[in-house]
């Protein structure tokens, strides 16, 4: 993925849309990915507890007894849905900082525009 440096500063309002419109597609990017591991994370959660559900019901022996032999025979899945949720929420905060990046890029462009205005250039030939 071609990703815009995070100390990177446009030159001109032109550039600014450029880098505005990078980080545009790479939240769009990230956006995809989220809702694919977010479904992941989900099918993941379901079945980690449909298992152990199962696994407890198959058990034998006091209610303790039975939750620890369930969360033994259960520790893979659990651990492959912690894992899809963990992405998952990295993923929501690379949405955010991306937001707020181009926020702040927004917020650059304007400043651009203003500057220019007040020395009366234009990039129009």
């Amino acid at each position: 993925m071609n990703r815009p440096s995070s100390d990177y500063a446009p030159a001109n309002s032109t550039d600014v849309v450029l880098h505005l419109a990078a980080l545009t597609r790479e939240l769009s990017q990230a956006t995809a990915a989220l809702v694919a591991a977010d479904r992941d994370a989900t099918l993941k959660r379901h079945a980690a507890d449909l298992a152990e559900a199962r696994a407890y019901l198959a058990a034998g022996g006091t209610i303790p007894e039975r939750e620890r032999i369930a969360d033994d025979n259960t520790e893979k899945s659990e651990q492959d849905a912690r894992l899809a949720e963990t992405l998952a929420r990295g993923l929501k905060a690379q949405i955010r900082a991306l937001e707020i990046r181009i926020d702040v890029g927004r917020t650059y462009g304007a400043t651009v525009r203003a500057e220019l205005k007040t020395l009366a250039y234009s990039e129009a030939p």
